[in-house]
């Protein structure tokens, strides 16, 4: 469960900005330097690492030292290997997320890709939220639109589960910092009242943060179902 460090806001801020000790070794490597994971974006709230890994391949061991969650763009079996403990075999599944309290509790790992798709993902770590009382309450549920993530009941991060088939559309209020992370693409049409109607394609595995409110309407005007991972900052 992410947060259990929570009260204490100055060693988590310090450790997120500057995850430095102990330094590697010869047995393991900081997951920076690990050369199946990539950072892609560094920004004041998170740092965005891609993972990538075909069938049959194997991480270094390498360390984690800053609170995390994870989104999955595909499907297949690992064995998670962490140093001083027995090993465990799971599935992990596209479209998902999971989270990590690694502030307080730093791991040594090695993850082996044992199943038959692709280990592709984010690892997002949390750099910064506001400290201050957060009463913002969840989007509510709908049929395009679920909360599959929520740390400490949203004092933290939650992500939200959005799917639109072919023509649907879904409206709605995003008034926070935000990781959109598509698991699916396609084509879209964005509408607001502030913007004149727009078009893009969001490609598979990219992802865009945005600081600015959205008020308006997404469509999928492209010709296959669209999936995306919304992850709200506090």
């Amino acid at each position: 469960k992410l947060g259990s460090h929570s009260e204490d806001k100055k060693f988590w801020h310090s450790r997120a900005k500057n995850p430095q000790p102990p330094s590697q070794t010869d047995d393991w490597v900081e997951v920076y330097d690990e050369p199946r994971h990539f950072t892609e974006m560094d920004n004041k709230y998170c740092r965005v690492i891609r993972f990538r890994f075909p069938p049959g391949d194997k991480t270094l061991f390498h360390r984690h030292s800053v609170d995390s969650f994870f989104v999955f763009f595909s499907s297949t079996k690992v064995r998670n290997e962490i140093q001083g403990t027995p090993s465990m075999i799971f599935d992990v599944k596209r479209g998902t997320a999971s989270g990590a309290c690694y502030c307080t509790e730093p791991i040594i790992h090695r993850i082996s890709n044992i199943g038959d798709g692709w280990m592709h993902g984010l690892d997002i770590e949390i750099k910064h939220v506001n400290t201050g009382k957060y009463d913002t309450k969840a989007l509510p549920k709908t049929k395009n639109l679920e909360c599959i993530f929520d740390s400490e009941k949203g004092k933290k991060i939650r992500v939200y589960k959005l799917t639109l088939e072919v023509g649907e559309k879904i409206s709605f209020n995003l008034n926070f910092p935000r990781l959109r992370m598509f698991g699916k693409g396609s084509r879209l049409r964005i509408s607001s009242s502030a913007k004149e109607p727009l078009e893009c394609l969001r490609l598979t595995g990219s992802y865009q943060w945005e600081d600015s409110s959205f008020e308006g309407t997404i469509e999928n005007i492209g010709d296959t179902g669209y999936e995306e991972l919304i992850a709200e900052w506090h």
